[in-house]
């Protein structure tokens, strides 16, 4: 690139930084007003008055909800039980009769404060109900044994319907490897209907509550919230962005209060959760994975319901968290449908659930035995991400850094690349040392611009050059970097690694923010751009214009990618690009290729 090149693209950086300046600061705006907004819509909904559906309990139908319970019309003193393992803390409530809070105590959110699990959330985990996020606060008569580490629940309604539910910690003590990783964060959820009356009865449909999920840090990403369910075998996505409607021109749409719009009959849900950027909440029947028979499949999953909550700034602030950067903050409740079913007089139906309550960490979700880790959604370049992380966990066990074990993966990375790398560079010198040829062949054709194009293509073939080659090595690495960029956004080993002064790698490394606009100050996606311009600089130019010009944009599209993003995103790129540079100051003095006709032209006749 010569001189003027370079001056055009640092004012082209210049330009685009005081864009992204002037962009953040409007779009920053907008996203608190529209946020608020959605908010004061999310708060509306919620105090809309409950009324109970006209459909009768036993023609109801997943989705739709028969006779709801009505509160009693006493107060009950809420009571609350703590039992721990060495890993969660979790708080039972008999007013719903559930897993109100359950804080994990080996991940730290802001200021020093533990990771809580729902603790936006007004309904607590395991909540039963026949009509999903209402009437979640019924008082249940509770019992703790802190022996065998279980709390049970009972409430007996007025058609004598006896509903009990037993929590069961895990037990991993002494557990090693898989086994302990798959039982340290799940909880056991049991339930048994038994028919106290003396007739028979129809129990409805119901939905069991999977809690909530919200962000825990002010730089977590907005687009990974939401419900997530798992059927007809993939991951179903409903961020928190889907209950605001929108659409565009004719296609558009109103908000939607909740998920589903309309009641939705389903069949084998096999689990449903809410989750953020790093934790989820999941909720699974225990029914055998391989199971076939129509009363196993209907103890499965068959409807989901999810809705959408607002967080103010007063309660953002209680909970510890850091006020400053973006408001507005949204939140989900969730819940699986379960089929009803016939109970006869003194009879007792069973249904057992397993609850995780932990890190989206796919080695430990892919050992759960129901497709759990499905939730983690690395996209396309899944196979490339799944092995990237694998990659990832075993150098951190070596190194007992994670961001010693990106280095020393991107340099393993750029090391399998360095004949196809050499290769290229070979190319681009080839088209380097055509270039004079190319002059001459746009002069003589400068009217013609099509018999310029053949002429140069029949050029290029006589003298064996490939246009592209220099580009394969960047075309090859795309999908090497989008599986980076898909684990590491998901990646919660990363929460809280420092490197120098980056103080957690799934952060953006922001060192201040300029007064006045906001906008924050991310050192390593700038070292990664200049490490990039460097590496352009010593490449040989070919004659290709348009490839020059890609090449030229290329660090403004990757400063797009990764200027709010994990900092181990851009301490990939900044790595390969250092490489990049020691490889051609390595090779730059090798001898140039001469120009050799391949093939002999074919005489005219």
């Amino acid at each position: 690139m010569d001189r003027k090149g370079i001056l055009g693209l640092i004012v082209v950086v210049a330009l685009f930084g005081a864009w992204q300046i002037y962009y953040f600061r409007r779009t920053a705006e907008a996203e608190k007003a529209r946020k608020e907004a959605a908010i004061a819509a999310a708060e509306a909904e919620a105090q809309k008055p409950k009324t109970a559906p006209a459909a009768p309990p036993d023609t109801a139908s997943p989705g739709t909800a028969p006779k709801p319970e009505i509160p009693p019309e006493s107060t009950v003193e809420k009571k609350t039980e703590h039992l721990a393992t060495s890993s969660v803390d979790y708080e039972f409530t008999n007013l719903g009769g559930g897993l109100e809070r359950a804080t994990l105590l080996h991940h730290q959110a802001e200021k020093e404060n533990r990771v809580v699990l729902n603790l936006f959330g007004t309904i607590p985990i395991g909540v039963v109900t026949t009509s999903a996020g209402e009437y979640v606060n019924l008082p249940f008569s509770s019992r703790v044994d802190a022996g065998s580490g279980t709390v049970t629940f009972e409430r007996t309604d007025d058609r004598q319907v006896q509903l009990t539910k037993t929590f069961t910690l895990p037990r991993y003590e002494g557990l090693r490897g898989k086994e302990q990783l798959r039982e340290e964060y799940l909880l056991k959820l049991d339930l048994s209907f038994t028919n106290r009356g003396g007739q028979p009865l129809e129990i409805p449909p119901y939905f069991v509550h999977t809690g909530s999920a919200a962000p825990i840090h002010k730089h977590d990403q907005p687009i990974y919230n939401g419900f997530n369910y798992f059927r007809d075998g993939s991951n179903k996505f409903i961020g928190v962005t889907w209950f605001e409607g929108g659409g565009f021109l004719m296609f558009k749409s109103s908000s939607r209060p909740v998920y589903p719009e309309k009641p939705e009959t389903m069949s084998d849900v096999r689990w449903a959760g809410v989750t953020n950027q790093y934790f989820t909440t999941l909720l699974t029947p225990l029914v055998d994975p391989k199971a076939m028979s129509d009363e196993q499949v209907r103890q499965r999953g068959v409807a989901v319901w999810a809705r959408r909550f607002g967080i103010s700034e007063e309660a953002w602030r209680e909970a510890g968290h850091v006020v400053n950067g973006p408001t507005g903050r949204l939140g989900v409740d969730g819940a699986l449908g379960m089929a009803g079913f016939r109970l006869q007089p003194g009879e007792t139906a069973a249904r057992s659930f397993q609850i995780y309550c932990g890190p989206r960490e796919y080695r430990r979700l892919r050992e759960l035995g129901n497709y759990e880790a499905e939730i983690m959604d690395f996209g396309i370049f899944g196979i490339v991400s799944k092995t990237l992380l694998n990659s990832m966990n075993t150098l951190n066990g070596w190194f007992g850094s994670y961001a010693w074990a990106i280095v020393v993966l991107t340099i393993f990375i750029k090391l399998l690349m360095w004949p196809l790398q050499n290769k290229a560079t070979a190319s681009m010198k080839k088209m380097q040392a055509l270039q004079p040829k190319m002059v001459e062949l746009r002069e003589k054709y400068k009217d013609d611009p099509q018999a310029m194009n053949v002429e140069v293509m029949k050029m290029y073939k006589q003298y064996g050059v490939n246009p592209f080659g220099g580009c394969l090595p960047m075309l090859i690495q795309i999908p090497i970097f989008f599986g980076f960029y898909n684990m590491l956004g998901k990646a919660v080993e990363l929460r809280n690694s420092k490197f120098f002064w980056v103080q957690d790698l799934s952060q953006p490394d922001t060192i201040f923010e300029i007064p006045g606009v906001g906008f924050p100050v991310n050192i390593l996606p700038l070292l990664m751009a200049a490490t990039m311009l460097w590496s352009m600089m010593l490449q040989p130019k070919s004659g290709d214009q348009m490839q020059q010009r890609i090449f030229m944009f290329m660090p403004l599209i990757f400063i797009a990618f990764c200027y709010n993003f994990a900092s181990a995103l851009a301490l990939y790129w900044t790595v390969q690009n250092l490489f990049s540079v020691v490889q051609l100051y390595v090779t730059r003095n090798q001898t140039a290729p001469t120009l050799q006709k391949v093939t002999a032209p074919k005489s005219k006749r």
